[in-house]
């Protein structure tokens, strides 16, 4: 991993010599990593685009059992669809994979991103280590005294107040020594990489007067409050956005789905409000600039392979052909009984829900029955309510009065 770290950011040095500034290299490196991560997002662009092609007939599906909501049903439901995506060879985690993968460059590039004092300037662990307790061993001690707001959160915090001091500032490290683990670090060491490093140039992350190495304080308001902000404004309308250029597959509970999606638009961004409060301000500019990329990727993908739309006809189409298959496996499985009868065999046991009626002959047409009187009543029931919502306008007493009177006689004939 040491040396993926170090080719990184030998890679983000060079692009920080070549713009001038560190956080114009974040932009100009995010841009990368999304072009090579271009083939993962339209692999799962086409996963999505398979799934979508499949939504009719896995409506039709849903529909076949709709009104029926007890385990029996469900598990049968998903038994189902389970075995639709096999016969069409689809595997509906493959779009899964291209995000797995991107979790450890992730993980990566934010190494790279928050130590730039090790992946950068190429110092040591204990060269690093020397000159942070340097900076902050008191003045009668041979140090700074200063105070370090991310002392655990990687080094760009710390060269950024180095760059600020100067190399002047820190020529009594050449006199400082520092023990790890019992062994004994001169300063002079480090004194020596940094001075080196001063000759090349430090990455400078200044942008409109804002040092982005340093932290915003939660407890002392500044100007870089606006990166927070920022964040969470960006990530809220990526998501917002992304979702709305995204297939969104069918499911069972379609509320439950929307609630958890409207937590999620809320408590992620929070969450990366939190992260910026802890690390330096760059990282949170980065985790913009990552989320305004992913959007407009995913605006294109969307526009260049769009997932198919479908009308009513293609699923009462897929329905049609539904019903088709289902005559055909309950005539297979009819004769199935009929052989196994013959030999003293046992018939195939039924579900006790009435979920499989449709499938065979003697038992379909009450089925079918049982169905269109479910779909009347929920008619009714829905016309009912629109009644009573009339009820509140002037002149329309009369009306609902009527509408009422049906609505009890269409009851006791179902009753009856």
């Amino acid at each position: 991993m040491s040396t993926i770290y170090s080719a990184i950011g030998t890679f983000l040095g060079w692009l920080d010599k070549l713009t001038g500034n560190y956080v114009v290299a974040l932009f100009l490196f995010a841009i990368i990593v999304e072009i090579l991560l271009l083939p993962l997002s339209v692999k799962q662009q086409k996963n999505s685009i398979r799934q979508a092609k499949l939504r009719p007939k896995e409506m039709a599906i849903r529909k076949k059992y709709a009104g029926r909501n007890d385990q029996a049903t469900q598990q049968k439901v998903t038994m189902e669809i389970q075995e639709l995506y096999q016969r069409e060879n689809f595997n509906p985690m493959g779009g899964c994979l291209p995000l797995l993968i991107q979790f450890p460059i992730i993980i990566i590039l934010y190494n790279v991103v928050v130590n730039p004092m090790k992946h950068l300037l190429g110092m040591s662990n204990e060269m690093i280590q020397t000159v942070q307790s340097y900076l902050t061993t008191a003045v009668a001690d041979g140090g700074l005294g200063l105070d370090l707001a991310g002392k655990s959160n990687g080094t760009i915090e710390l060269l950024s107040r180095i760059k600020d001091m100067g190399l002047e500032a820190l020529g009594s490290l050449q006199s400082f020594t520092h023990s790890i683990n019992g062994t004994t670090y001169l300063g002079s060491d480090a004194y020596g990489a940094l001075e080196a490093a001063f000759e090349k140039g430090l990455p400078d992350f200044s942008v409109f007067g804002l040092n982005l190495g340093e932290i915003p304080s939660f407890k002392n308001p500044s100007p870089l409050w606006l990166v927070p902000i920022l964040t969470f404004v960006v990530y809220y309308a990526s998501m917002k956005i992304t979702r709305k250029f995204t297939y969104q597959p069918t499911t069972a509970d379609d509320r439950q789905v929307a609630c958890s999606n409207q937590m999620m638009d809320i408590t992620m961004p929070l969450m990366s409000v939190y992260f910026t409060f802890i690390m330096p301000a760059a990282i949170g500019v980065y985790w913009i600039f990552k989320s305004i990329l992913t959007t407009v990727k995913q605006i294109a993908l969307h526009k260049m392979m769009p997932v198919p739309q479908f009308t009513e006809e293609d699923y009462r189409a897929a329905e049609r052909e539904l019903a088709g298959k289902a005559s055909k496996k309950a005539a297979f499985e009819n004769i199935g009984t009929t052989n196994a009868a013959a030999k003293g065999g046992i018939a195939p046991v039924r579900s006790l829900h009435h979920i499989d009626d449709e499938d065979f002959e003697d038992t379909r047409e009450q089925a079918e029955l049982r169905k269109r009187l479910i779909e009347e009543a929920e008619q009714k029931a829905k016309e009912e309510r629109e009644a009573k919502k009339n009820r509140a306008v002037p002149g329309m007493k009369e009306t609902n009065r009527h509408e009422d009177k049906k609505s009890e006689d269409g009851d006791n004939g179902q009753k009856n």
